[in-house]
């Protein structure tokens, strides 16, 4: 029997679900939402906020290093009591916009039971809405036969609340995760072991990107191995981890952080029940409005599919709301989507790599500038960075990379240019501040336009 009755319920309370809860609530609608777990969901609580807690320690260690000339340790509990106290500060934060806004929060197991709205929860009650979002995020994907024994073989939810600092570690996956905690990790002095199964780090991305960030990783002494495979993983006589890599490469290590995808938590949530569809890699399939195939029952996040972004994430749980008030909605475009990767050298990317171009068949420039005559990339000790755009004609922009100090905020400088919402010229004429790495932004604008002030260029 129905105990209770909404107008919606949300199943996720991660960056996919509270800020349709938030908006909801704040246009009149009763909303309860459900989180098995933790508030904040992957992001808040293994992904995104611990990782960039951790990262700040890091980096300014690895700052104060270059500047000194040695390195300076840090004790493990600290780092932990620190990602800790931003992790639930951050948790605590969405709990309390939560409440006030009065949004029914239910700490529990869902089902979805029925195609009529109604979800029933682990003591047997159920709850009905007009409406329900489906924000169930994903769950980190184990390497075959091995899987995660949460203390010595480990997920991004394991590694930032160890008891203990490893000696040494073996990152399995040379994506986001693996680049961005083997840049963290040799920063606080632990040995990293990367280990990616593909030719290149960050397979995904531009190549020009993967081929820089190596380089950056191999002087931070990192062991690269790309195009290998981790072959076995054996309790070695000394309590370690012996890795046996597909070329022969053997090593042995205090811990193995696997990283190498997600899969969707679509399964045990009676999608067959709402009729929901899932596609052939098990995401949500979506329709128009962000509707599911049932027209009652939305979805957002992760849960939908790639770019398995948080900044994607939260604009659609925003346009999940706004299609339940009536409001014709569009999906994000993924390649207006920018990724950033916090990895000491910092990258930034929006749109399409050159291999992706090339395999569309579509027709670009390539704009590709250093940018070590900055002179806050000289301070900031950065020999490698650049920028780099794939343009068409009429200064279309198909793809915008960057590879520098802070360019994880420096990607939101070149939004603007990069979705036409100014010109080239315009750009040119720009003041931005100085001493920035932002500054690129006009410097790459004159480069294009064939007039740059610090650069030269040979007629």
């Amino acid at each position: 029997m129905v105990s209770k009755n909404y107008d919606v319920i949300i199943v996720g309370g991660g960056v996919g679900g509270y800020p349709a809860a938030i908006k909801l609530i704040q246009h009149g609608y009763k909303v309860a939402l459900i989180e098995e777990h933790l508030l904040g969901g992957e992001c808040t609580n293994y992904g995104c906020i611990p990782s960039k807690a951790l990262y700040r320690i890091a980096h300014s260690l690895d700052s104060l290093t270059s500047v000194i000339g040695r390195s300076i340790g840090v004790s493990w509990n600290v780092l932990r009591e620190w990602v800790e106290s931003i992790v639930s500060g951050t948790r605590d934060g969405i709990a309390y916009l939560l409440e006030k806004y009065g949004v029914d929060v239910i700490n529990d197991w869902a089902r979805l039971s029925s195609a009529e709205g109604i979800i029933k929860l682990s003591n047997g009650e159920e709850l009905k809405a007009e409406n329900i979002v489906l924000a169930l995020g994903t769950d980190p994907k184990p390497l075959p036969n091995v899987g995660f024994d949460g203390s010595d073989i480990v997920s991004n939810r394991e590694i930032f609340y160890l008891e203990e600092m490893p000696s040494s570690i073996a990152i399995i996956g040379g994506g986001a995760i693996g680049v961005e905690l083997a840049y963290i990790f040799s920063s606080i002095g632990i040995d990293v072991y990367l280990v990616e199964a593909l030719k290149r780090l960050l397979p995904m991305m531009d190549s020009d990107i993967g081929r820089a960030i190596e380089r950056f990783l191999i002087i931070k002494g990192v062991k690269v191995f790309k195009n290998t495979l981790a072959t076995s993983i054996n309790r070695s006589s000394d309590g370690g981890l012996e890795i046996i890599l597909s070329n022969g490469s053997r090593f042995t290590v205090d811990k193995v952080l696997v990283s190498i995808g997600r899969i969707p938590r679509t399964k045990g949530v009676g999608l067959e029940n709402a009729n929901v569809e899932i596609n052939g890699y098990g995401y949500i399939r979506l329709y128009d409005g962000y509707r599911t195939s049932n027209p009652r029952i939305y979805a957002s996040g992760d849960v939908v599919g790639p770019p398995l972004l948080a900044q994607k994430a939260i604009i659609e749980s925003i346009l999940v709301a706004d299609s339940i008030m009536g409001k014709d909605v569009d999906k994000l475009e993924p390649e207006k989507i920018p990724l950033v990767i916090f990895s000491g050298l910092e990258i930034g990317s929006i749109g399409y790599s050159e291999e992706q171009l090339r395999a569309k068949g579509i027709r670009y420039k390539r704009y590709k500038i250093p940018l070590s005559f900055l002179s806050a990339v000289r301070i900031k000790d950065s020999r490698y960075g650049f920028v780099k755009a794939l343009i068409g004609e009429d200064y279309e922009f198909y793809g915008l990379h960057i590879v520098a100090p802070n360019a994880s905020e420096v990607i939101s400088s070149f939004l603007p240019i990069y979705l036409g919402k100014i010109t080239v010229d315009e750009t040119a004429y720009t003041p931005y501040p100085h001493v920035t790495i932002s500054e690129a932004v006009r410097d790459f604008a004159e480069y294009i336009l064939g007039e740059p002030i610090h650069m030269f260029i040979k007629k």
